[in-house]
C-alpha cells in the first residue's frame, strides 16, 4: 500500500511537470530530462481510486513547491526575474544581493564582495576577448576603495551602508552625472 501511494505520488509529481508554463510554447515537448520520467509513468500509470485522488491532492505543491533550485532550473531562460522592476526596485534588489547576512546593511567585507563580483562579470575593454577573467585589485586598492565608499556614503558613521544610505549616494552620483552632462554638453554644443 505505502509503495502505491509513493508511486502515485511519484507520478502526480511526474505530471504536474510536464503542463506548459507561461511563456512556453504547448505545442513543444517538455524538457528532455523530464521525458523519460513522463513516459515510464504513462506506461505504469493506471486511474487511482477516490481516496487515492485526494492523498495526490493533498500533496500537490508542499515540500515541491518551495525547491527552489529545481524551480529555477525549469524557469532559466523563460522567466527574467528583473524584467519588470523599476529602477528603484532594481536598486532595492542590488542592494540585498551584496547584503549577505541580510542585516540591512553593507558592512566592508560585503563592499569588497560587491566590488570584486562586479569587477569580474564586467571586464575593462582591453579584457574583452580573452579567456582568463581580469585581475583583481590588490588588497591595498580594495582597502583604500573601502575607505572612500564609508567616507563618503556613510551618513552616520556607522561604518556600515544602511539602505537609505546607499538611495542616497545613488541619488547623489545620478544628480553629480547630470550636472556634468549638462556641464560638456553647454561647453561643447553639437
Amino acid at each position: 500500500m505505502k509503495v502505491g501511494l509513493l508511486l502515485i505520488s511519484v507520478i502526480g509529481t511526474v505530471f504536474a511537470h510536464t503542463n506548459t508554463f507561461p511563456g512556453q510554447n504547448a505545442n513543444q515537448p517538455p524538457q528532455a530530462h523530464h521525458q523519460g520520467h513522463a513516459q515510464q509513468a504513462q506506461q505504469q500509470h493506471q486511474q487511482p481510486n477516490p481516496a487515492q485522488a485526494n492523498t495526490q491532492q493533498a500533496q500537490f505543491g508542499g515540500e515541491q513547491a518551495k525547491d527552489e533550485e529545481h524551480i529555477k532550473e525549469h524557469l532559466e531562460g523563460k522567466v527574467d526575474p528583473t524584467q519588470n522592476m523599476s529602477p528603484e526596485q532594481l536598486q532595492f534588489h542590488y542592494f540585498n544581493m551584496h547584503d549577505l547576512d541580510k542585516n540591512g546593511r553593507l558592512d566592508g567585507v560585503e563592499l569588497i564582495k560587491a566590488i570584486t563580483h562586479f569587477h569580474q562579470e564586467n571586464p575593462g575593454p582591453q579584457h574583452k576577448g580573452s579567456h582568463l577573467p581580469p585581475p583583481l585589485p590588490s588588497e591595498v586598492e580594495l582597502e583604500q576603495m573601502i575607505d572612500s565608499i564609508l567616507r563618503e556614503d556613510d551618513y552616520n558613521g556607522d561604518g556600515f551602508i544602511d539602505y537609505g544610505e546607499f538611495l542616497k549616494a545613488q541619488r547623489q552620483r545620478e544628480e553629480a552625472a547630470r550636472l556634468h552632462q549638462a556641464q560638456m554638453q553647454a561647453q561643447h554644443p553639437k
